[in-house]
């Protein structure tokens, strides 16, 4: 049986590719259910693996086409963080600290972001529902709203640990934007941050911080790897001041970056 993702390309054969209980396994990876060594060991296998790698994606376009069906829910705490991210990204442009001293945005100010989205949406409600005037002047031209740049977005936590990793790629103005909590490394030890392309091996995109903000221009290449169905990784690395060639085991956090 070939699995195949929408446009009809071959992902993997099940049959000589990759075992039932691997596929199942990366069913529950795609879902977000497991938990442990069972968990450790899919982070291991999405990064060695490309077969298992593709059946998560495959997996996660799955999950993704059942879901259309199903009825509207709340959003998950995982959006405001998000919005965060935007508030911090729109901050007066202030350059953004690599040591995590960076003071967290107040919740009022996330409060007041989306209390003003509130209020537009009921105001254009209001617009909408007014009766229209006949006017003797000539039709007001309407201002096309500005178009927004695609987004990739990750959130990826471990609970247990305490860490996670919240990422925003502008593919329009080319930047990450992250924000971290919770990767206090050793002493000689720094976070590292890798895109698994997918099907692909491990590339390092250099050090992160700790915790906290951080943000900064993507090279050329960085940019053809940071795409749709690629995944973010992090791992502690020797603090060399250089990239490393690959990651050093156990994978910290691991997930899919997604269009918005």
């Amino acid at each position: 049986m070939a699995l195949r993702i929408c446009g009809g390309a071959s992902v993997a054969d099940a049959t000589d590719a990759l075992p039932d209980e691997l596929f199942l396994l990366a069913g529950e990876h795609a879902l977000g259910v497991l938990e442990g060594e069972q968990l450790s060991e899919a982070h291991r296998l999405q990064l060695s693996d490309p077969r298992f790698a593709d059946a998560v994606i495959w997996w996660q376009w799955r999950f993704g086409v059942l879901s259309e069906g199903a009825d509207a829910i709340e959003p998950s705490p995982g959006i405001w963080r998000a919005i965060e991210m935007r508030i911090r990204a729109q901050n007066d442009n202030r350059p953004s600290s690599v040591d995590g001293t960076k003071g967290k945005v107040s919740p009022l100010s996330i409060a007041a972001l989306a209390g003003g989205a509130m209020l537009a949406a009921a105001s254009l409600a209001l617009f909408l529902a007014t009766p229209k005037v006949d006017s003797d002047g000539p039709p007001i031209a309407e201002t096309p709203e500005p178009a927004r740049s695609p987004q990739l977005v990750a959130q990826i936590a471990d609970d247990d640990a305490g860490r996670s990793l919240a990422t925003i790629i502008d593919e329009g103005s080319g930047r990450i934007s992250l924000s971290i909590d919770g990767l206090e490394a050793g002493e000689g030890q720094t976070p590292e941050l890798w895109v698994i392309p997918s099907g692909g091996s491990p590339v390092s995109l250099g050090a992160i911080p700790e915790s906290g903000a951080y943000a900064r221009e993507l090279s050329a290449n960085e940019r053809r790897l940071l795409v749709d169905g690629a995944s973010l990784a992090v791992t502690f690395e020797e603090d060399t001041g250089t990239r490393h060639a690959e990651p050093t085991p156990p994978i910290l956090l691991v997930g899919p970056l997604d269009q918005v």
